[in-house]
């Protein structure tokens, strides 16, 4: 258990508090990358058929809808909403340009209540054309490096990360931190290709059976990183660590604190076992898993209103 009682957002004038709808628009996608989990509960699942488009459409309604109720009861000056659409591979989605269409002509009737934000989390590979159709309708994007992608789909991730800049949406990279020595060495080099380029980045461990152990010196790396001791003292001398028992920082690069001591940034969280906490995460967030249908109050908890793990409803029932 951790040693502190509560944890929360650091007030951040510049990331304000948001309602988050995590919309799953599909499962398919256009890598297989070792680490990402295959399967309908998994990270992609290219064994499935796209949504189609008429249900997802009424998808945007139900979450629009949702959303507004929550934002009833939000002040003011937190009345925002951010509409997050990935996969699999969201923009890979056959009807995206059509979905992005629809998205902001269904906010109309809330523009004057609430703040939407569009925002998509990608691996951004695809193609320019396809590109230069969907930024017109994309605020921001967080894309994600996958060092185990072709080389070719490096360099086209490489130029679509430049067009957007240049188009002036807002960019984050995500850089999956590879354990295999050749694959992390292409991570750093991806990270000096973003530092050249001034491009916000944000070095993530790989959380998964097969990718979450990683090399003493590749610790070390995370370690003067984040600043923060994460190699506890009985892991030490070990060669491989697991990265995911030690703790985490925040998958969207957001600093935290520990019992409302605003004045101490925390940047890696050194526990994540939170067993019988108290848990407000339905204010904050709504997971809509487009391919089987299921309504979430959280991509990654689950937890329902009763204390279990399950959907709380579905999008046709």
């Amino acid at each position: 258990m951790p040693d502190f009682d509560v944890l929360e957002p650091l007030i951040d004038p510049v990331n304000k508090i948001s309602f988050l709808l995590d919309w799953e628009l599909t499962m398919k996608c256009n890598l297989d990358c070792s680490y990402c989990p295959s399967g309908t509960y998994g990270g992609h699942d290219n064994s499935t058929q796209h949504p189609d488009l008429a249900s997802s459409l009424e998808a945007i309604d139900f979450m629009f809808a949702y959303a507004d109720l929550y934002m009833k009861y939000k002040p003011q000056g937190i009345k925002y909403v951010v509409l997050n659409i990935y996969g699999g591979e969201g923009l890979y989605y056959p009807h995206i340009e059509e979905v992005l269409l629809a998205v902001r002509e269904k906010y109309q009737q809330y523009q004057s209540c609430w703040h939407l934000t569009v925002t998509s989390t990608t691996n951004l590979i695809l193609s320019d054309k396809k590109l230069a159709s969907i930024l017109p309708y994309i605020d921001e994007f967080t894309v994600s490096f996958h060092a185990e992608s072709q080389q070719k789909q490096q360099e086209q991730f490489k130029k679509n990360l430049l067009a957007i800049k240049d188009h002036g949406n807002r960019v984050k990279c995500i850089v999956m931190m590879h354990n295999h020595d050749e694959l992390f060495s292409v991570c750093t080099g991806m990270i000096d290709w973003l530092n050249t380029h001034n491009i916000k980045y944000l070095p993530k461990q790989i959380d998964s059976e097969t990718s979450n152990y990683y090399q003493k010196a590749q610790v070390i790396w995370f370690d003067k990183l984040y600043g923060s001791g994460i190699i506890p003292q009985n892991k030490q001398d070990q060669d491989l660590v697991d990265l995911s028992e030690t703790g985490r920082s925040c998958c969207g690069g957001r600093s935290m604190c520990e019992n409302s001591n605003q004045k101490q940034k925390k940047t890696w969280i050194l526990d994540n076992k939170f067993k019988d906490w108290s848990c407000s995460v339905n204010w904050f967030f709504l997971f809509v898993k487009q391919h089987t249908k299921e309504i979430f109050v959280n991509k990654d908890c689950k937890m329902n209103f009763n204390g279990n793990v399950g959907a709380i409803g579905h999008l046709n029932s």
